[in-house]
């Protein structure tokens, strides 16, 4: 199934035993947010020593795409079967969701970029309440009182307008309904067929669609940098493989 995320562990109870999956489901999510966040920093420092945001989204994607043709010769099940309309969809979803989380991390402190892509489960929440014509219960609505106040807070909106990077906080918010799109997506694309094989599919649009664009941009040196390169495949693994590809 594709990551998951606290929301979905909310909807059972948690036991403390070594053997238990929702143990098991819960320190995967944890070293997956950790990888990421450490990934998000290390894609900061590139964008710092000059490499772009879509170059990064772009390299990182084929890295993803490498890691999962390997699984799949390995482990996959998807016997070669064709690219659907859902899996394709997905495929973009995930080049407006990486690309524009990069920008984010460009433009605002990776603090502010991670909260922002993290409030994806709220409007998960909305959709459901929406699609279902069902009000979120009284305990769902204090929290995402409560997780709006906080970005609010942690984004710096409630201060001067002149220290907002509103074009930032528009792009981190795209990156929260790309991230919404692809939770609720992925869970009808990969919860009933070969996962491996599905996330190859999905991650091999997303690859060639950046380097189609990468095309009219020119090669992308700083990328090949040796003091970049070994950063550039662990934003590949951590940030796209890891984090995208569960």
């Amino acid at each position: 199934m594709g990551i998951q995320l606290p929301y979905t562990l909310w909807k059972s109870r948690f036991r403390i035993s070594p053997s238990s999956p929702h143990l098991i489901g819960l320190l995967a999510m944890l070293l997956t947010v950790f990888a990421w966040a450490i990934a998000a920093n290390v894609a900061n420092h590139l964008f710092l020593a000059g490499v772009q945001p879509f170059e990064l989204a772009g390299a990182s994607a084929i890295v993803a795409t490498f890691g999962l043709a390997i699984l799949d010769s390995l482990f996959g099940r998807s016997h070669a079967q064709p690219i659907n309309r859902q899996q394709f969809a997905l495929g973009l979803i995930l080049v407006g969701l990486v690309g524009s989380d990069y920008l984010a991390i460009q433009r605002l402190p990776v603090a502010v970029a991670i909260v922002l892509l993290f409030t994806a489960p709220i409007l998960v929440v909305l959709w459901t309440a929406l699609t279902s014509r069902r009000l979120p219960s009284r305990p769902v609505l204090v929290a995402l009182s409560l997780s709006i106040l906080g970005i609010m807070l942690v984004s710096n909106l409630l201060a001067s307008i002149e220290l907002v990077d509103w074009f930032g906080i528009l792009v981190g918010l795209s990156t929260a309904v790309f991230f919404a799109a692809y939770i609720v997506l992925n869970e009808r694309v990969s919860g009933t067929q070969e996962t491996i094989g599905v996330m190859l599919k999905v991650f091999a649009i997303a690859s060639l669609f950046w380097i189609a664009y990468q095309l009219t941009q020119g090669i992308p040196w700083r990328l090949f940098a040796p003091e970049n390169i070994l950063s550039v495949f662990y934003v590949g693994l951590a940030g796209n493989f890891c984090t995208f590809a569960q």
